[in-house]
């Protein structure tokens, strides 16, 4: 019996190499096929429940009184002096 009689009577036995090789082509199909479907699920499930939660959530219109604006008002000059202060630094400059 010479080797071509061996291999072609060989029985369809996966070996060391095809295992590996299946396992890899398993990990790319679930890398490239399974991981994106599953992500896909979750966006549209997400997308589903927040349109929903829309339906039941209440909007509230409200007009800004005196102590609002004040603060308001407070806040941005608080900002301009900061923002003054940090220039200032920038440049090596300490103006009082």
């Amino acid at each position: 019996m010479n080797a071509n009689e061996l291999f072609r009577n060989k029985k369809s036995v996966p070996g060391f190499a095809s295992i590996i090789g299946m396992v890899f082509m398993g990990f790319v199909t679930g890398w490239v096929f399974l991981i994106p479907i599953a992500t896909a699920a979750f966006l549209l499930y997400g997308y589903v429940a927040y349109n929903k939660d829309q339906k039941h959530r209440i909007t509230v219109n409200y007009k800004p009184n005196e102590a609002m604006k004040a603060i308001a008002r407070r806040e941005m000059e608080l900002n301009k002096e900061k923002e003054r202060i940090m220039y200032e630094q920038r440049n090596g400059e300490i103006k009082v």
